[in-house]
């Protein structure tokens, strides 16, 4: 694992360790994350396969704009830019139909500048996991990862301990009415007030 401290920029290993389907870890407004190109399958198994998360989880995942959310997400719903002016950046994540097939992302602009600079300078939008075996607390100091965890990752990018805190809300916008998937951050009846 290569450690970079965060306040120094996105080094090219990051990028380049997300293009070879390789796991990044970095931090985000509450807690570290892992992340990886949404799009390729094997990162996406090697990920699963470090967090012993079943694979029926959806990965969720954090874009540096809204130009970038537009580029894999359908935005055309009205409800979107209510939600994404009032809320982003920060922790709602918006569940949106994907542009390719049938599938739907859940999508977000973090208001953690590394999160936001990492995805933009990938170029696409990335996964943002919580970097922990699934089940157990997420992590806000990476001196706190699992070693099956340390041991998947190939960059780590390091800004200290994050603030901790809920995670973000996750709101769907697939169905009429909006669904409140999981309330975190940031209050379900204010989110869905903006929906009414």
């Amino acid at each position: 694992m290569k450690i970079f401290p965060a306040r120094d920029g996105i080094p090219a290993d990051a990028t380049d360790a997300l293009r070879a389907g390789e796991i990044v870890c970095y931090p985000t407004e509450t807690f570290y994350a892992l992340g990886i190109d949404f799009r390729n399958l094997e990162a996406r198994q090697r990920l699963y396969a470090a967090k012993q998360r079943p694979e029926e989880k959806e990965l969720p995942l954090i874009a540096s704009d809204i130009r970038m959310v537009s580029s894999v997400c359908k935005t055309n719903d009205p409800r979107f830019p209510v939600l994404a002016r009032r809320f982003w950046p920060g922790p709602l994540t918006i569940v949106l139909p994907s542009k390719k097939g049938p599938e739907s992302h859940g999508i977000r602009i973090s208001s953690h500048p590394v999160a936001r600079k990492l995805a933009e300078a990938f170029g696409s939008p990335i996964v943002s996991t919580s970097a922990n075996l699934s089940g157990e607390p997420p992590v806000q100091d990476p001196g706190a990862l699992a070693k099956s965890i340390e041991r998947s990752i190939a960059v780590l990018l390091d800004d200290g301990p994050c603030s901790g805190g809920a995670p973000s809300t996750i709101v769907s916008l697939l169905q009429l009415p909006g669904k409140i998937l999981r309330e975190g951050a940031i209050p379900a009846k204010e989110v869905l007030s903006l929906l009414s």
